[in-house]
């Protein structure tokens, strides 16, 4: 089992089942994946019937309810049923996936494969009620790997993912934002609708200052201007950012910004990003202009209940009072810039804060943007247990909004800790051996959605040989 349990009290003997099951539950949990899931969990050996009920709860056979005492959700498993029962539809579905995660295969009597949940009765909540996840649609992205993505943090519990399309989506407002194997809205609309249907939240993602290329600065292409040069002006003179000075740019960003959120469907938050705009001159008057761009943007988004996350590094300066044993993703060129823009930005602005380097908590760059009135949410990625320790440690402590997990290119080898990451939102930060982690996700990546035996689908990665480069 993935999940450590808060408040687990066990009984005796199992609840046993295969074949087809029935349930009585809320509408959330009669939707197609919630079903696919119960089906996959249960190693193929059960299928889930539905009929609705205006509860919050998933009811099978006899048990009894296990009051909530103020938890986010109930499990009673019994030997004639099962009943789960929450506060709200994303703790419903938490629950469920929680319950999921305690199927075991077993050998029936008559030979045929059966599952059984040990009886048990426990409660859950969630310290953290904000745990992102940001995932890359890189060219070299599938479709079916997106798919596959949304379903694990779905299984995993995440609250919100954020999409940001690396040249993989194709825009009306300008065919060049997509290079040729870019996916249509049409190909992507089925996977935001399951994201929705599993309890996830889609954030778009635009890059509206940096990396304009589309690309990250290692690898040095550009989705417009390698298939157009005239669309130059668009840009800096070495395009790798946006010229926001030009009323063109701005209009051409708010298109890009209506259809993602139409795409993406309700929310509230909108990730402008606006990290690592290398080359441009942080003076005053530039500063400000910045400052009141991404106002004009943050008060759009804010008639429309959404919130504009920014990335945090272009304010950060490396001061010499900071743990030395952490390093710092610092990018300001000066100590005097986090002020003089965190003074000018709308404080309804999030900063997120990626400190992909520190090891020892607490992480003391989220005190710049907490004690200036922001809300931060700390980003790790996969660089060690220990970073991501010291990130879920810091925002437990100081009390953040939550935090964003990043997987940016490396999801070959960096998965495991998409689960680590979430499995430390919804508790403690787990002891388990990270050859287990990496074990027990690819046993949940066979189960949200099953390769059928085609080998570039199966585990964590397309093939086990690399080419070093």
């Amino acid at each position: 089992m993935i999940f450590q349990l808060q408040d687990l009290i066990l009984g005796e003997g199992s609840f046993v089942f295969s074949g087809e099951v029935r349930a009585v539950a809320h509408p959330c949990l009669n939707q197609a994946i919630t079903k696919e899931f119960w089906y996959n969990f249960s190693f193929q050996a059960s299928t889930l019937c539905v009929s609705a009920c205006d509860d919050l709860c998933f009811s099978i056979g006899n048990a009894e309810k296990y009051p909530l005492d103020g938890r986010a959700w109930s499990v009673s498993v019994e030997p004639d049923g099962i009943c789960v029962c929450a506060k709200d539809e994303k703790s419903l579905l938490d629950g469920y996936m929680t319950l999921l995660d305690r199927f075991s295969a077993i050998d029936l009597a008559d030979g045929s494969l059966g599952v059984e949940i040990p009886c048990c009765r426990f409660r859950e909540d969630t310290p953290f009620s904000v745990r992102m996840v940001h995932y890359c649609i890189f060219p070299e992205t599938e479709l079916w790997e997106l798919q596959r993505f949304v379903r694990f943090c779905g299984a995993l519990k995440y609250t919100h993912i954020v999409l940001e399309f690396w040249g993989m989506l194709k825009y009306d407002c300008m065919k060049e934002l997509s290079w040729q194997n870019g996916f249509t809205k049409d190909e992507v609309k089925p996977i935001i609708q399951e994201a929705h249907d599993l309890g996830l939240e889609v954030i778009p993602m635009f890059n509206h200052w940096g990396h304009a290329s589309a690309c990250r600065g290692l690898n040095a292409k550009h989705v417009v201007l390698d298939q157009n040069p005239t669309r130059q002006t668009y840009f800096s003179e070495e395009g790798w950012c946006w010229d926001i000075r030009k009323d063109k740019v701005k209009a051409l960003l708010g298109e890009i910004r209506k259809e993602l959120i139409e795409l993406c469907g309700e929310g509230s938050y909108f990730h402008l990003g606006c990290d690592e705009a290398y080359g441009f001159e942080m003076n005053e008057e530039n500063m400000t202009m910045l400052c009141n761009f991404i106002n004009e943007i943050d008060d759009e988004l804010r008639e429309q209940g959404r919130r504009a996350i920014i990335w945090g590094d272009m304010m950060l300066y490396q001061k010499a009072e900071y743990n030395p044993n952490n390093r710092y993703c610092c990018h300001a060129p000066s100590p005097d810039i986090a002020p003089f823009m965190l003074a000018r930005l709308n404080r309804h602005i999030v900063i997120a804060d990626w400190e992909y380097h520190a090891k020892e908590a607490p992480i003391e760059t989220e005190a710049i943007f907490r004690e200036a009135g922001f809300d931060c949410l700390l980003c790790p990625w996969d660089d060690g247990r220990e970073p991501m320790n010291a990130v879920l440690q810091t925002v437990r402590e100081k009390q953040l909004m939550g935090f964003m997990h990043t997987t940016w290119h490396t999801l070959s080898s960096g998965m495991p800790y998409v689960m680590i990451a979430a499995i430390g939102g919804l508790d403690k930060p787990g002891s388990m051996a990270m050859h287990y982690v990496r074990t027990w996700t690819a046993a949940l990546l066979r189960k949200v959605m099953p390769s059928g035996g085609e080998y570039r689908r199966a585990g964590i990665a397309r093939q086990q040989i690399y080419e070093k480069w």
